[in-house]
């Protein structure tokens, strides 16, 4: 298995304890899972008169996520995340761009509506950091450096639940990293990633 999955499968086992002790220590804790799909929301992919925007150099892609969460009031829960973000590249002007993936490290809070509904909006933020993998353009070799840079997310989404401790929810939210680091004059000031995951998933109270 490649080192990125086992990042991956280790992070997951990690935040997942964590939510599992602070469930025991008197809280309400829990652990969100959730994938959908994932267009790109526009800036430019390197510089220059004929450098594509993110939309033209890649198709609309997707995300997974493992959030562990702590409910600290029936309105505010708190929650820790690592998401994974795949685009597949494009051929731009006859240069094929390799894959774009991305990780993402977090922690957040959802503000939570309706408490005594079984169908509740919900608002939520996110803030932490992201490893944006390294990529080549053929024609041009070296695209982007491999990154760690800022991570943040906003958006809002709604849960149902259909059972006391289960919940189904659909989520939309604003997703954008810092400018990944160019390793070609091509790629020189190249906009942060943005994106539009829209998502499904599941919550498991513990």
């Amino acid at each position: 298995m490649r080192q990125r999955g086992w990042i991956f499968i280790v992070t997951a086992m990690f935040l997942s304890l964590l939510a599992t002790s602070a469930s025991g220590a008197g809280g309400t804790g829990g652990i969100s899972l959730s994938a959908g799909f994932t267009p790109m929301a526009g800036g430019d992919a390197g510089s220059g008169t004929f450098a594509p925007e993110y939309d033209e150099a890649y198709d609309t892609g997707w995300t997974g996520r493992i959030e562990p969460y702590y409910d600290f009031t029936s309105m505010i829960r708190g929650q820790a995340g690592v998401g994974y973000n795949k685009w597949g590249g494009n051929t731009y002007l006859g240069s094929q761009f390799d894959d774009l993936k991305v990780m993402t490290y977090y922690v957040g809070v959802k503000f939570r509506f309706l408490p005594n509904s079984n169908i509740r909006p919900y608002a939520v933020a996110d803030i932490g950091f992201a490893n944006i993998d390294s990529v080549k353009v053929s024609g041009i070799g070296q695209y982007w450096d491999s990154t760690t840079t800022a991570f943040l997310d906003i958006g809002g989404g709604v849960e149902f639940f259909v059972a006391q401790k289960v919940s189904f929810f659909l989520d939309m939210r604003v997703q954008a990293t810092g400018e990944p680091d160019s390793a070609h004059p091509t790629a020189n000031n190249s906009d942060g990633i943005g994106s539009v995951p829209i998502t499904m998933g599941v919550n498991f109270t513990f």
